[in-house]
């Protein structure tokens, strides 16, 4: 069941990120990478971004942190799921009912921009993640106490999904009028993983070794390399279920598992004192074949001794699979054949102010809303920009959204031919059951080092 960690419950240690980039950098004058926050910005130069290096970015938002996920016991770390951590110290980052994350991860491959004629053009290959979830309260309770405390769980409403695609996009921005420029960016999908768990419905009852389970809800994914196994149900022999203990993950016998198109707009308008924008990005769908796939129908099950965890030396390794174990125990999903869906990308509208104070400061004001079916995102930030010297920016952030307030940092410097840029956003407020500061949050990043001309 390990092997299955990422597509299931272990999608809450994948989530690597929250929105393209930083939302800092929106108001810098000199990030090279802009254009992906608003294909009507572009630099002054054109540059080559190199592979790997030239941008990666992660960024998470969420109710819980990620970090309240893992504990040290001594020198070693282990999950909340290990016996020394208590149940009062790991609920407590949880409020009751839904907590929901959002993040997203963003590595560019290869990327060129050039002027030709009137316009900025912009060739880029990126690789991309989006994992965002609804998580119900009992569910970290069941992970936590449910193999050994008798009770009530409902899970219900459980929902978490994990998208991973290459992108190929085509940028160009020019001038409409003197004050006015206007941008836009198409693109095209290539689908490498599309995995989601869907409950409408998951009562548990655990009493000494008896279970009962009421579950309706889907599981799918859309990868290539999984060896699936299957199992006849107990209670009727020719119907197949998913033996998600005996399905093993491999290498993909393709790259595409889906195909897609998307567009970004934008427009700027800036009159040397004041700018305004706008833009919205991630305008499109994929198109995903889904070879990994199952329901529970809406029936209650009784179960026997479901769940036998590791005996002896807990590892952070055989912690993960217990908590697939016990999921996977307590919901079977019936064996259905390949399917096909269409899945929207991560809709994203900005709308931007910035006033030049003088000549080496100027305001800056952001609001952003990011549409994720399952954990919507919305944001205002303010900023100050400083430029001590021509090559180099100082930006300074403070944001308040519906998942926390977060502070930013930006950092770009032009060294010759050389562009490097650095910059963090930590979300320091992340809300509990006491609808107070969890931890200190999860520290988002964006680095790059690219070539200029």
């Amino acid at each position: 069941m390990k092997r299955l960690i990422l597509p299931i419950i272990g999608l809450l240690s994948f989530v690597a990120a929250g929105a393209q980039t930083l939302q800092t950098a929106y108001l810098s004058d000199d990030f090279v990478y802009s254009y992906r926050l608003n294909p009507a910005f572009h630099s002054d130069h054109g540059f080559v971004g190199l592979p790997f290096i030239g941008v990666s970015s992660g960024m998470y938002k969420g109710n819980f942190a990620l970090n309240n996920l893992f504990y040290k016991n001594g020198g070693e770390k282990v999950t909340f799921m290990n016996s020394s951590v208590t149940s009062s110290e790991f609920l407590d980052h949880f409020k009751k009912g839904i907590n929901k994350f959002s993040s997203e991860s963003y590595t560019n491959l290869a990327a060129i921009g050039f002027r030709s004629g009137g316009l900025y053009n912009i060739v880029d290959v990126n690789f991309r993640n989006y994992t965002s979830g609804k998580l119900p309260y009992d569910l970290a309770r069941f992970l936590k106490d449910g193999a050994t405390t008798d009770g009530s769980f409902d899970l219900s409403g459980l929902n978490m999904r994990s998208t991973s695609f290459f992108e190929i996009g085509i940028t160009s921005s020019w001038k409409a009028s003197r004050k006015l420029t206007i941008g836009m960016r198409f693109k095209g999908v290539i689908g490498f993983v599309n995995s989601y768990v869907d409950m409408d419905k998951l009562t548990i009852n655990h009493s000494g070794e008896n279970w009962t389970v009421n579950s309706s809800g889907v599981i799918a994914s859309a990868y290539d390399g999984y060896a699936i196994a299957s199992q006849p149900a107990y209670y009727d022999p020719s119907v197949s279920l998913l033996d998600l203990n005996h399905t093993k993950v491999g290498k993909p016998k393709e790259i595409m598992n889906g195909y897609g198109v998307g567009a970004d707009v934008g427009v700027l308008y800036d009159d040397s004192s004041w700018q305004l924008s706008a833009s919205i990005s991630d305008i499109g769908c994929v198109f995903w074949f889904h070879n990994l796939y199952g329901h529970s129908p809406s029936q209650v099950k009784e179960y026997s001794k479901v769940y036998t965890p590791h005996k002896g030396r807990k590892t952070m390794d055989n912690e993960f699979s217990d908590m697939g174990a016990l999921l996977g125990d307590a919901a079977n999903f019936i064996m259905e054949d390949e399917f096909q869906t269409l899945g929207i990308l991560p809709l994203t509208v900005r709308l931007g102010a910035k006033y030049l104070y003088l000549s080496d400061i100027s305001f800056g004001g952001l609001a952003t809303f990011r549409y994720d079916a399952l954990c919507p995102f919305y944001e205002l930030r303010g900023s100050v920009n400083y430029k001590p010297v021509r090559a180099i920016e100082l930006i300074g952030s403070l944001g308040f959204g519906s998942l926390g307030v977060s502070v930013g940092a930006f950092a770009n410097a032009t060294l010759g031919f050389l562009n490097v840029f650095v910059g963090t956003e930590n979300l320091i407020g992340t809300s509990g059951s006491t609808f107070l500061p969890a931890s200190k949050g999860t520290p988002n990043f964006v680095a790059g080092l690219n070539i200029l001309w």
